[in-house]
């Protein structure tokens, strides 16, 4: 008898035993399934996070434009912050915060972090933008380039004629670059040409270390958009969105357009592609010339002639030369929101020929063995700036931060 209770005993806590172990076997593939349903559902409101992160960023914008404090501080103090938090914005659960830090004057970056409760925990994002506001409505004088920032070039040969060099930063020329000019080169701090390169300027070289020292000058503006008669977009001879006008060129490899040409979104002329523009191509995206790879032979080319109204090339954001086989010659002013680029195929030709002038925030000819040649025309440029009523904010970088 006594064996058997043992025996009842053992069976007892052996059955405790398996089935506390079942108990924690289940519990934990409960949790970890439960883990992986709140994961999913995170994951399934990722883009609904993105794009509230990205409204925070489009608030900020509308405020330096229209709210008067944060338009006079954008403009006027360099040193200048702020931020804001909106809760239950556009979903329930959901908000950002926004923070604006200005870099100089004019110039802010711009952070939105955006969360969604799900499920007791969030789902976040940070997106991040830089945006800029010309202040300076007068043409600059005798600049065949202007950079807002720096100049730089390497291994780049350019011959300007005509006019000269200017950077409210630095001019850096490195690798084998020899850049010559007729005129002055000025740089507001510091003009630097590595041993293997070579900086000829007929009227002199003048930075923090050569006086007299250039005083900065603000980046002159060009009204794009706005809704007054003398914006480009006002006055466009036709409008197309980015898919309109990548459609055009594709139906028709060799297109000759006349007047302003305004393109809502990017511009993207690939090999095999030749577009000629009796007038202004106008983008409030980044503009690309043979800046992608294919088995096309001929150059992606671009030829602009100057026209009774605005002549050139206007982008809100960046504008990018070579890479691949290219071909641009452009009779007017050249303009980037952002930087402005021209960068050799290595292997494939990149040609580049201007009359008139480039102004951009920063300017970099890399790596370009076939000579850039541009000549000041101080009309052109004047014309193609026009006279804005008031300068537009640029929005001129867009990334999201990893996580």
């Amino acid at each position: 008898m006594e064996n058997l209770n043992n025996n009842k005993g053992f069976l007892l806590i052996s059955s405790i035993f398996v089935l506390s172990t079942m108990i924690i076997i289940v519990s934990f593939y409960l949790d970890g399934i439960l883990q992986n349903i709140r994961v999913a559902k995170i994951i399934d409101t990722s883009p609904q996070t993105y794009y509230l992160a990205e409204a925070g960023i489009h608030e900020a914008i509308w405020r330096l434009q229209n709210n008067p404090t944060w338009k006079t501080n954008f403009e006027t103090t360099p040193n200048w912050s702020a931020s804001f938090t909106r809760n239950d914005a556009l979903l329930p659960g959901g908000s950002y915060t926004v923070a604006v830090a200005n870099q100089n004057y004019a110039n802010a970056l711009i952070i939105s972090t955006s969360t969604v409760a799900v499920n007791g925990a969030e789902s976040q994002r940070v997106v991040k933008g830089t945006v800029y506001k010309t202040l300076n409505a007068t043409p600059v004088q005798g600049a065949a380039i202007f950079a807002n920032e720096d100049i730089s070039g390497v291994g780049s040969q350019v011959n300007i004629s005509g006019g000269g060099l200017f950077a409210n930063e630095d001019i850096n020329l490195a690798f084998f670059s020899n850049w010559t000019t007729a005129s002055s080169v000025k740089a507001v701090q510091d003009v630097n040409v590595s041993i293997s390169s070579s900086l000829t300027a007929t009227e002199g070289i003048y930075d923090q270390n050569n006086p007299p020292i250039p005083e900065v000058i603000a980046m002159p503006s060009v009204d794009f958009d706005s809704d007054d008669p003398n914006s480009y977009k006002s006055r466009a001879d036709q409008i197309y969105s980015k898919n309109e006008f990548s459609q055009l060129l594709k139906d028709f490899p060799v297109t000759e357009l006349n007047g302003i040409t305004y393109v809502t979104g990017g511009i993207f002329i690939k090999k095999g592609e030749n577009l000629t523009i009796n007038g202004a191509l106008v983008s409030d995206g980044s503009i690309a010339i043979g800046n992608g790879f294919s088995f096309e032979s001929n150059p992606a080319t671009l030829t602009i002639y100057a026209a009774a109204a605005s002549a050139g090339l206007f982008s809100k954001k960046n504008i990018t030369i070579g890479g691949y086989n290219s071909q641009v010659t452009v009779n007017g002013l050249i303009y980037a929101g952002g930087e402005f680029q021209i960068k050799d195929g290595i292997t494939q030709n990149v040609a580049t020929q201007i009359i008139g002038g480039i102004i951009a925030q920063d300017v970099s000819i890399v790596i370009s063995w076939e000579p850039t040649d541009i000549e000041l025309n101080q009309f052109y440029i004047n014309q193609g700036l026009g006279e804005p009523l008031f300068s537009q904010i640029l929005f001129i970088n867009h990334w999201e931060e990893e996580y």
